[in-house]
């Protein structure tokens, strides 16, 4: 495995480019390219069991997002620009059109690299992310930001854990995660995420995408997850049952099984239920 770190300098930029982040990189070269994007408050240390088990099949990259992980010297400026910015890596480190793989905020930015540029994506899967607002967005940006400035206290990182289900023997790598982030950019990030609009009745999207959620969340994202499954051809969704958001932190074996089966066509995961 090889990690690599494409800086070029802290000095702020009008524009967020693809060089200035951090991307873990591993896998064979020359083959189809998996692009995996994390959730807010993680980094790419989050794909590293996925990459493990598919860079034997795939090339695997995994950016940090600004103002995550490795990439924090540079703040989150907006949804569209970080996604720009994921598009240009795409371009520059990619082979041809390239799988995605996004849990919520990752998802999030899924969705608009499927809208902004569909001609770089092969197969996505989305995460925890819904395509429009879900009922109580407002309440849930307003939280987020009355909270971030607890976001590093022990408090708020132990109610986070237990609350996505971190298992104890990860906990520690949990928290130096959270400690890297910026609390800036985790609230820019978490408000622009939950106020995501897409047009899902003009949808035109072409690349084959599998929905997954927790069956505990949101009924607005279980129904854009059918709505689009509909209109995106050779589309799929499932829920976990029992599980509420980022249910990988607690399953990731079963999200790697799933990453499998849409990829590679090997069996369905057991543990979740289609719609």
């Amino acid at each position: 495995m090889l990690s690599i770190i494409c800086t070029s300098s802290l000095i702020a930029k009008n524009r967020i480019e693809a060089k200035d982040l951090f991307v873990h990189e591993s896998g064979i070269q020359h083959t189809k390219t998996i692009v995996f994007l994390h959730g807010s408050g993680s980094n790419s240390n989050m794909w590293l069991r996925h990459i493990a088990v598919l860079d034997s099949s795939f090339h695997c990259i995994a950016p940090d997002f600004p103002g995550h992980g490795k990439s924090n010297h540079i703040e989150w400026t907006n949804i569209d620009e970080v996604a720009d910015a994921i598009a240009e890596l795409i371009k520059t480190k990619g082979h041809g059109k390239v799988h995605v793989v996004g849990l919520s905020l990752g998802g999030s930015l899924i969705y608009k690299l499927l809208e902004r540029y569909p001609d770089l994506i092969d197969k996505a899967i989305i995460d925890g992310a819904s395509a429009v607002p879900i009922k109580g967005a407002s309440f849930v940006i307003f939280g987020v930001k009355l909270t971030s400035p607890l976001l590093k206290t022990n408090m708020m990182m132990k109610i986070m854990a237990k609350s996505l289900g971190v298992p104890e023997e990860e906990y520690a790598a949990f928290k130096a995660d959270i400690k890297m982030v910026s609390r800036k950019s985790f609230r820019r990030a978490m408000s622009q995420a939950n106020r995501l609009k897409m047009d899902v009745e003009n949808c035109s999207i072409k690349s084959p995408t599998f929905f997954v959620s927790g069956e505990a969340e949101s009924e607005t994202m279980h129904n854009t997850h059918r709505y689009l499954t509909k209109k995106i051809p050779d589309s799929a969704c499932a829920w976990y049952p029992a599980k509420g958001h980022a249910w990988i932190v607690s399953d990731i074996t079963t999200h790697i099984e799933l990453v499998n089966y849409w990829l590679l066509n090997k069996e369905f995961p057991v543990q979740l239920t289609t719609y």
